[in-house]
Protein backbone atom coordinates (compact mmCIF):
# COMPACT_ATOMS: atom_id res chain seq x y z
CA UNK A 1 0.00 0.00 0.00
CA UNK A 2 1.33 3.73 -0.80
CA UNK A 3 -1.84 5.68 -0.71
CA UNK A 4 -4.06 6.36 1.99
CA UNK A 5 -6.70 8.54 3.66
CA UNK A 6 -7.61 9.45 6.78
CA UNK A 7 -11.26 10.57 7.49
CA UNK A 8 -11.35 12.09 10.92
CA UNK A 9 -14.49 13.31 12.64
CA UNK A 10 -13.26 16.56 14.54
CA UNK A 11 -16.64 16.65 16.68
CA UNK A 12 -15.91 13.19 17.98
CA UNK A 13 -15.43 12.95 21.86
CA UNK A 14 -11.51 12.24 21.31
CA UNK A 15 -10.46 14.07 18.52
CA UNK A 16 -7.09 15.19 19.06
CA UNK A 17 -5.50 17.17 16.16
CA UNK A 18 -2.21 17.05 17.69
CA UNK A 19 -2.65 13.58 17.90
CA UNK A 20 -3.92 12.89 14.48
CA UNK A 21 -1.06 15.38 12.63
CA UNK A 22 1.52 12.92 14.80
CA UNK A 23 -0.08 9.83 13.37
CA UNK A 24 0.04 11.17 10.30
CA UNK A 25 3.64 11.90 10.06
CA UNK A 26 4.24 8.35 11.38
CA UNK A 27 2.65 7.19 8.26
CA UNK A 28 4.76 9.44 5.87
CA UNK A 29 7.87 8.19 7.72
CA UNK A 30 7.06 4.60 6.82
CA UNK A 31 6.37 5.07 3.40
CA UNK A 32 2.89 6.04 2.58
CA UNK A 33 1.16 9.05 0.83
CA UNK A 34 -1.30 10.04 3.49
CA UNK A 35 -4.29 13.07 2.96
CA UNK A 36 -6.30 13.66 6.01
CA UNK A 37 -10.27 14.35 5.42
CA UNK A 38 -12.33 16.10 7.91
CA UNK A 39 -15.80 15.52 8.02
CA UNK A 40 -18.62 18.47 8.77
CA UNK A 41 -21.73 16.46 8.37
CA UNK A 42 -23.68 13.21 8.62
CA UNK A 43 -23.04 10.93 5.74
CA UNK A 44 -19.49 12.91 5.04
CA UNK A 45 -17.81 9.93 6.26
CA UNK A 46 -19.36 7.35 3.39
CA UNK A 47 -19.29 9.85 0.84
CA UNK A 48 -15.57 11.22 1.45
CA UNK A 49 -14.73 7.63 1.64
CA UNK A 50 -16.12 6.89 -1.82
CA UNK A 51 -14.36 9.69 -3.18
CA UNK A 52 -10.99 8.61 -2.18
CA UNK A 53 -11.37 4.87 -3.35
CA UNK A 54 -12.36 6.93 -6.78
CA UNK A 55 -9.15 8.70 -6.36
CA UNK A 56 -7.05 5.33 -6.05
CA UNK A 57 -6.73 5.21 -1.88
CA UNK A 58 -5.46 1.69 -0.93
CA UNK A 59 -6.05 2.15 2.68
CA UNK A 60 -8.80 4.39 4.60
CA UNK A 61 -8.43 5.02 8.40
CA UNK A 62 -11.27 5.96 10.75
CA UNK A 63 -9.95 8.71 12.95
CA UNK A 64 -13.30 8.75 14.95
CA UNK A 65 -15.63 6.50 17.06
CA UNK A 66 -17.64 3.78 15.63
CA UNK A 67 -20.27 6.03 14.07
CA UNK A 68 -16.86 7.28 12.11
CA UNK A 69 -16.10 3.89 11.91
CA UNK A 70 -18.64 2.71 10.52
CA UNK A 71 -19.77 5.45 8.20
CA UNK A 72 -16.21 5.00 6.75
CA UNK A 73 -16.53 0.89 6.48
CA UNK A 74 -19.66 1.37 4.68
CA UNK A 75 -18.08 2.59 1.44
CA UNK A 76 -15.44 -0.74 2.30
CA UNK A 77 -17.94 -3.60 2.45
CA UNK A 78 -17.60 -6.09 -0.18
CA UNK A 79 -14.56 -5.05 -1.34
CA UNK A 80 -10.56 -5.64 -0.57
CA UNK A 81 -9.13 -1.98 0.62
CA UNK A 82 -9.15 -2.51 4.54
CA UNK A 83 -10.09 -0.54 7.11
CA UNK A 84 -7.46 1.20 9.69
CA UNK A 85 -8.80 2.33 12.93
CA UNK A 86 -7.66 5.25 14.90
CA UNK A 87 -10.12 4.99 17.69
CA UNK A 88 -11.17 8.81 19.13
CA UNK A 89 -14.71 8.46 20.51
CA UNK A 90 -16.53 7.71 23.52
CA UNK A 91 -17.07 3.90 23.35
CA UNK A 92 -14.32 2.47 19.86
CA UNK A 93 -16.32 -0.89 20.61
CA UNK A 94 -15.07 -2.30 17.31
CA UNK A 95 -11.59 -1.27 18.08
CA UNK A 96 -11.95 -2.88 21.47
CA UNK A 97 -12.98 -5.95 20.26
CA UNK A 98 -10.21 -6.07 18.05
CA UNK A 99 -7.74 -5.48 21.14
CA UNK A 100 -6.40 -2.42 19.20
CA UNK A 101 -5.42 0.06 21.58
CA UNK A 102 -7.07 3.60 21.97
CA UNK A 103 -3.22 4.94 22.20
CA UNK A 104 -2.75 6.45 18.61
CA UNK A 105 0.96 5.50 18.85
CA UNK A 106 -0.32 1.71 19.35
CA UNK A 107 -3.04 2.15 17.20
CA UNK A 108 -0.45 3.09 13.90
CA UNK A 109 1.28 0.16 14.54
CA UNK A 110 -1.25 -1.91 13.97
CA UNK A 111 -2.00 -0.16 11.25
CA UNK A 112 1.84 0.09 9.44
CA UNK A 113 2.18 -3.81 10.81
CA UNK A 114 -1.14 -6.09 11.46
CA UNK A 115 -2.95 -7.94 9.38
CA UNK A 116 -6.18 -7.34 7.42
CA UNK A 117 -8.53 -9.50 9.35
CA UNK A 118 -11.99 -9.84 6.94
CA UNK A 119 -14.75 -9.88 9.24
CA UNK A 120 -19.11 -10.08 9.26
CA UNK A 121 -21.29 -6.64 8.79
CA UNK A 122 -24.50 -6.26 9.66
CA UNK A 123 -26.88 -4.34 7.70
CA UNK A 124 -29.59 -3.08 9.32
CA UNK A 125 -32.81 -1.55 7.52
CA UNK A 126 -35.95 0.74 9.58
CA UNK A 127 -38.60 2.72 7.39
CA UNK A 128 -36.36 5.59 8.41
CA UNK A 129 -32.40 4.44 8.05
CA UNK A 130 -30.39 2.06 6.74
CA UNK A 131 -26.83 1.52 8.56
CA UNK A 132 -24.44 -1.04 8.50
CA UNK A 133 -22.87 -2.14 11.78
CA UNK A 134 -19.97 -4.25 12.88
CA UNK A 135 -20.42 -4.73 16.88
CA UNK A 136 -23.99 -4.98 17.23
CA UNK A 137 -27.78 -3.22 16.70
CA UNK A 138 -30.35 -3.15 18.82
CA UNK A 139 -33.91 -1.78 20.06
CA UNK A 140 -34.60 -0.57 23.54
CA UNK A 141 -33.75 0.21 26.11
CA UNK A 142 -29.81 0.78 24.99
CA UNK A 143 -31.27 2.68 21.89
CA UNK A 144 -32.81 4.94 24.24
CA UNK A 145 -29.67 5.04 26.49
CA UNK A 146 -27.82 6.39 23.45
CA UNK A 147 -30.45 8.50 21.97
CA UNK A 148 -30.42 10.76 25.56
CA UNK A 149 -26.68 10.86 26.35
CA UNK A 150 -25.60 14.15 25.22
CA UNK A 151 -22.75 14.63 22.99
CA UNK A 152 -21.35 17.39 25.20
CA UNK A 153 -21.71 14.82 28.25
CA UNK A 154 -19.75 12.05 26.16
CA UNK A 155 -17.00 14.24 24.99
CA UNK A 156 -16.48 15.01 29.18
CA UNK A 157 -17.40 12.33 30.90
CA UNK A 158 -16.53 9.51 27.74
CA UNK A 159 -18.10 5.91 28.69
CA UNK A 160 -18.70 7.33 32.59
CA UNK A 161 -21.87 9.58 30.46
CA UNK A 162 -23.40 6.60 29.27
CA UNK A 163 -23.29 5.04 33.07
CA UNK A 164 -25.03 8.47 34.15
CA UNK A 165 -27.96 8.09 31.60
CA UNK A 166 -28.55 4.13 31.87
CA UNK A 167 -29.30 5.16 36.08
CA UNK A 168 -32.02 7.52 35.33
CA UNK A 169 -33.45 5.54 32.69
CA UNK A 170 -33.19 2.44 34.84
CA UNK A 171 -35.97 4.05 37.14
CA UNK A 172 -38.47 3.13 34.72
CA UNK A 173 -37.49 0.54 32.26
CA UNK A 174 -39.96 0.16 29.61
CA UNK A 175 -41.11 -3.18 28.04
CA UNK A 176 -42.41 -4.37 24.89
CA UNK A 177 -43.78 -7.48 23.14
CA UNK A 178 -41.19 -8.45 20.75
CA UNK A 179 -41.88 -10.77 17.69
CA UNK A 180 -38.41 -11.97 16.36
CA UNK A 181 -37.86 -13.89 13.29
CA UNK A 182 -34.40 -15.34 13.18
CA UNK A 183 -34.13 -17.87 9.67
CA UNK A 184 -37.93 -17.75 9.62
CA UNK A 185 -38.22 -19.14 12.89
CA UNK A 186 -40.61 -16.58 14.86
CA UNK A 187 -40.10 -16.13 18.89
CA UNK A 188 -42.79 -14.30 21.04
CA UNK A 189 -41.15 -12.47 24.41
CA UNK A 190 -41.75 -9.43 26.45
CA UNK A 191 -38.30 -7.66 26.81
CA UNK A 192 -36.69 -4.67 27.86
CA UNK A 193 -34.49 -4.78 24.76
CA UNK A 194 -32.89 -7.10 22.05
CA UNK A 195 -29.28 -6.53 21.01
CA UNK A 196 -28.15 -8.13 17.34
CA UNK A 197 -24.62 -9.03 17.86
CA UNK A 198 -21.47 -9.17 15.47
CA UNK A 199 -19.31 -8.95 18.30
CA UNK A 200 -18.89 -10.46 21.75
CA UNK A 201 -18.33 -7.37 24.27
CA UNK A 202 -20.62 -4.37 24.91
CA UNK A 203 -17.90 -2.69 26.88
CA UNK A 204 -14.59 -4.40 25.92
CA UNK A 205 -12.85 -6.92 28.25
CA UNK A 206 -15.86 -5.66 30.79
CA UNK A 207 -19.44 -7.02 29.45
CA UNK A 208 -20.20 -9.69 27.58
CA UNK A 209 -22.33 -11.69 25.73
CA UNK A 210 -20.89 -14.75 26.14
CA UNK A 211 -17.53 -16.56 25.64
CA UNK A 212 -17.84 -18.27 21.98
CA UNK A 213 -19.00 -14.68 20.21
CA UNK A 214 -16.85 -13.70 17.15
CA UNK A 215 -17.13 -11.37 14.36
CA UNK A 216 -16.44 -13.80 11.60
CA UNK A 217 -17.88 -16.80 12.42
CA UNK A 218 -21.35 -16.22 10.12
CA UNK A 219 -23.62 -15.53 12.41
CA UNK A 220 -25.40 -13.49 14.21
CA UNK A 221 -25.87 -14.05 18.11
CA UNK A 222 -29.39 -12.62 19.38
CA UNK A 223 -29.76 -11.65 22.85
CA UNK A 224 -33.43 -10.86 24.51
CA UNK A 225 -32.83 -9.31 27.58
CA UNK A 226 -36.14 -9.00 29.98
CA UNK A 227 -35.92 -6.87 32.99
CA UNK A 228 -38.70 -4.65 34.44
CA UNK A 229 -37.02 -3.03 37.29
CA UNK A 230 -33.80 -1.97 38.75
CA UNK A 231 -33.02 -5.33 40.88
CA UNK A 232 -33.45 -7.25 38.39
CA UNK A 233 -31.70 -5.18 35.56
CA UNK A 234 -28.81 -5.38 38.41
CA UNK A 235 -28.89 -9.11 37.97
CA UNK A 236 -28.72 -9.55 34.24
CA UNK A 237 -25.44 -6.72 33.83
CA UNK A 238 -24.00 -8.87 36.81
CA UNK A 239 -24.29 -12.27 34.28
CA UNK A 240 -22.70 -10.43 31.95
CA UNK A 241 -19.67 -9.18 33.65
CA UNK A 242 -19.32 -12.34 35.34
CA UNK A 243 -19.56 -14.30 31.89
CA UNK A 244 -22.33 -16.73 33.29
CA UNK A 245 -25.31 -15.97 30.67
CA UNK A 246 -25.63 -19.64 29.82
CA UNK A 247 -29.21 -19.84 31.32
CA UNK A 248 -29.73 -17.28 33.13
CA UNK A 249 -33.24 -15.69 33.86
CA UNK A 250 -34.53 -12.85 31.90
CA UNK A 251 -31.54 -13.80 28.56
CA UNK A 252 -32.59 -15.25 26.15
CA UNK A 253 -30.50 -16.10 23.12
CA UNK A 254 -31.02 -17.45 19.42
CA UNK A 255 -28.36 -17.29 16.30
CA UNK A 256 -29.22 -16.30 12.73
CA UNK A 257 -28.14 -14.79 9.70
CA UNK A 258 -31.48 -12.69 8.87
CA UNK A 259 -33.59 -11.28 11.55
CA UNK A 260 -36.72 -8.90 11.59
CA UNK A 261 -38.30 -7.60 14.82
CA UNK A 262 -40.78 -6.40 15.69
CA UNK A 263 -42.49 -4.36 18.65
CA UNK A 264 -45.77 -3.66 20.74
CA UNK A 265 -45.12 -0.37 21.23
CA UNK A 266 -42.28 0.34 18.82
CA UNK A 267 -39.42 1.14 20.12
CA UNK A 268 -36.08 2.81 19.16
CA UNK A 269 -33.14 1.08 17.13
CA UNK A 270 -29.05 1.83 17.34
CA UNK A 271 -26.69 0.71 15.44
CA UNK A 272 -23.17 0.62 16.44
CA UNK A 273 -24.66 3.77 18.51
CA UNK A 274 -26.08 5.33 16.14
CA UNK A 275 -29.65 5.90 15.97
CA UNK A 276 -31.52 4.47 13.28
CA UNK A 277 -35.75 4.99 13.61
CA UNK A 278 -38.37 2.50 15.30
CA UNK A 279 -38.95 -0.76 15.21
CA UNK A 280 -39.98 -2.48 13.16
CA UNK A 281 -36.46 -3.00 11.81
CA UNK A 282 -34.79 -5.94 9.43
CA UNK A 283 -31.37 -7.11 9.77
CA UNK A 284 -29.34 -9.11 7.42
CA UNK A 285 -25.75 -10.59 8.23
CA UNK A 286 -22.87 -9.82 5.12
CA UNK A 287 -20.04 -12.83 6.15
CA UNK A 288 -16.25 -11.86 5.82
CA UNK A 289 -17.59 -8.24 3.94
CA UNK A 290 -15.08 -6.27 5.78
CA UNK A 291 -11.14 -6.31 5.74
CA UNK A 292 -9.66 -4.36 8.93
CA UNK A 293 -6.37 -4.42 9.91
CA UNK A 294 -6.03 -5.75 13.72
CA UNK A 295 -3.14 -6.63 15.88
CA UNK A 296 -1.50 -10.10 14.81
CA UNK A 297 -2.36 -13.12 17.19
CA UNK A 298 -5.28 -10.98 18.51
Amino acid sequence: MTRAVIITNPAAARADEAHLLAARDRFVGAGLAVEIARTGSPGDGRRLAREALAGGAELLIAHGGDGTAMDVAAALVGGDVPLGLLPAGTGNLLAGNLRISRSWRVATDVILHGVARRIDVGLLKTATAERHFAVACGAGFDAELMRSTAARHKRAFGMGAYVATAVGLAMAIPRSRLRVEADGVVHEAPAALILIANCGEMIPRLLALRADVRPDDGLFDIVILDAASIPSAARVVGRMLFRRTEGAPGITFLRATAVRVTAEPDLPVQADGEAAGITPMAVTLLPRALAVLAPRGA
